[in-house]
């Protein structure tokens, strides 16, 4: 067997946008085989009082942390939904979005990225950004909707940077289209996740990394998969000064709220092999 590379972590993040470190729903993984970063779904149904993100983000956590060396990406896959489909149990109603997470992690021993959901990659010079196509509709819907209040005179800056994600102008959209979560269709609005439900192949990608230098795995928080920590800050303070709403320079999903650096949970891990 080939002998496995060194690898270090040069530079990591893992913080929020909201008003406590307790509602974030980011998680940073690193053990001694892999090198995760998750995000779980704000828009995700309560369990038990706690937050549905949360719930499994920290599930998508705890698979990470237990995965053999030698797992694959679909092993992964399989582990991850049935630690969350775990911590839901009987999920009563299934027009209520179910808990879930994204995950972008790099396999030491296999020497791949794996990811499932709109997390960011980067492996060296390659950039593999998140995204989907049902969020691009939500978050050009929003924009539209406040540049028109806002040049209306109907709203301020001040009053929306106030307004909670769940009750931006997408809400009746968000709250449908796990509707299309784990759809196995070429609909373009169907989108993979961990939610418990079985995650078509399709939704599964596999990024090959056996001789990469650096790789970095980074949240949508972070605007793009920037190459370092540094010039991805920056990035978000350009958007912040300049577009606190997110509705000029970039389609947004949220505003960034007042005093605070980040608009949404926003993690990064830039990692050295070799």
């Amino acid at each position: 067997m080939t002998a496995l590379r060194p690898f270090r972590v040069i530079e990591s993040l893992c913080a929020t946008g909201k008003e406590s470190e307790a509602k974030k729903e980011d998680r940073l993984v690193v053990t001694d085989d892999f090198a995760a970063v998750i995000d779980g779904a704000t828009s995700s149904g309560p369990i038990r009082g706690q937050p549905g993100g949360i719930v499994a983000a920290e599930a998508v956590e705890r698979t990470v942390k237990a995965l053999p060396a030698d797992a694959t990406a679909r092993d992964f896959v399989d582990r991850a939904t049935a630690e969350i489909a775990a911590a839901i149990g009987d999920w009563p109603d299934e027009t209520l979005m179910r808990p879930s997470a994204v995950a972008a992690v790099w396999s030491r021993r296999r020497g791949e990225v794996w990811r499932v959901g709109d997390c960011h990659v980067r492996i060296d010079d390659e950039t593999y950004h998140g995204g989907k196509e049902i969020d691009r509709i939500g978050y050009e819907f929003r924009c539209a909707v406040l540049r028109a209040r806002l040049r209306l005179g109907l709203t301020s800056l001040e009053a929306e940077q106030r307004v909670p994600t769940m009750e931006q102008p997408f809400r009746p959209l968000v709250l449908a289209q796990h509707a299309f979560l784990n759809l196995d269709s070429d609909d373009p609005l169907a989108y993979g996740g961990l939610s418990g439900t079985v995650v078509p192949a399709r939704f599964v990608e596999v990024f090959q990394a056996a001789d990469a230098r650096e790789i970095v795995l980074a949240t949508d928080g972070f605007l793009t998969p920037s190459a370092t920590l540094a010039e991805g800050l920056a990035e978000i303070a350009r958007i912040r000064e300049s577009d606190p709403l997110m509705v000029d320079l970039v389609a947004g999903s949220r505003p960034f709220p007042p005093g605070r650096d980040y608009f949404d949970d926003t993690t990064y891990v830039r990692i050295t092999i070799g």
